[in-house]
């Protein structure tokens, strides 16, 4: 039954990062790295505004409440890794 449930979850990650855009990923690896909106809206040279829309895109396609449990999941599915 644990094999079941995480082939599940990673069916279900795969299905969540595959409806992400570019942009998207990019800033969920920023978020995941603990970037502000403002840091992140400097480092792609776009608006806060932007960022705060794609940061509620991450959100809602990962189903997830906040920008904390965005970035668990990157680092458990491996978008973002330990640098050094």
């Amino acid at each position: 039954m644990r094999v079941v449930k995480n082939l599940r979850g990673e069916i279900n990650g795969e299905m969540q990062l595959s409806c992400m855009t570019e942009r998207e990923l990019e800033v969920l690896k920023m978020v995941a790295k603990g970037f502000s909106n403002n840091r992140i809206a400097e480092a792609l040279v776009v608006s806060e505004y932007t960022v705060k829309g794609h940061v509620s895109n991450i959100l809602s396609k990962l189903q997830v409440t906040d920008r904390t449990q965005a970035a668990v999941y990157a680092w458990q599915q491996g978008i973002v890794h330990r640098e050094g």
